[in-house]
């Protein structure tokens, strides 16, 4: 009559280290790269144009067109999507644009008043509003300030983590100046890889977090 008792506990998920989530995004780019360089120099070309252009084709053509970037790299990391051109301008359709600029425009406008402060608190304002264009992407209803609250409540603990990640960037940055920046080409669409990778990790870890 003896009987064993099993205890199941819940698995507890484990976030990746940057270390594995920059291999994972530098894996996935493989076969990938040249449709991602294509996307990136041709947003990043746009978005040049547009700054010298001054604030009315920044705010309506180049911040919705980095908002479709993050989309689109979030969906390619999911495997849900293949990198594409078209996906990129995803958000100019009639039903995304408007909510797109808002977003993209409040991010600019909250990170810019902090900055105005310190050039610190801006830092930390822009690395808790990352993850709002793809909560954004997850959750159409949400507004843009519900977004970027959401993007705020994530990154708690995890802006040390994202502020490595970019500085390790902007540093392959710097260095691929010996080289006339060439790398660049690379570097730009393996780090939009790299930060949507990491908005997957975040968000599993709260969504764990949030079960418990």
């Amino acid at each position: 009559w003896t009987h064993v008792l099993q205890i199941h506990l819940p698995k507890t998920f484990i976030m990746k280290t940057n270390a594995e989530i920059r291999q994972e995004a530098l894996s996935l780019m493989k076969g990938n790269w040249g449709t991602a360089i294509v996307i990136v120099l041709i947003s990043s070309i746009i978005s040049g144009f547009s700054s010298m252009l001054y604030y009315i084709p920044t705010i309506f053509v180049a911040f919705p067109l980095s908002i479709g970037v993050a989309i689109t790299f979030m969906h390619f990391v999911r495997g849900t999507q293949k990198l594409s051109i078209e996906s990129a301008f995803s958000v100019f359709t009639a039903e995304k644009y408007w909510k797109s600029v808002g977003l993209a425009l409040l991010m600019y406008v909250y990170t810019l008043l902090w900055t105005l402060l310190f050039i610190v608190p801006g830092v930390i304002k822009s690395l808790s509003n990352t993850l709002a264009p793809y909560i954004w992407a997850d959750n159409p209803e949400l507004t843009a300030d519900q977004a970027i609250e959401q993007s705020m409540k994530m990154m708690d603990g995890h802006k040390t983590d994202l502020f490595l990640i970019v500085l390790g960037i902007t540093a392959l940055s710097l260095l691929s100046g010996i080289l006339l920046f060439i790398p660049l080409i690379w570097l730009l669409p393996y780090f939009q890889a790299v930060v949507a990778k990491f908005y997957e990790e975040v968000k599993r870890s709260y969504e764990e977090a949030s079960c418990q």
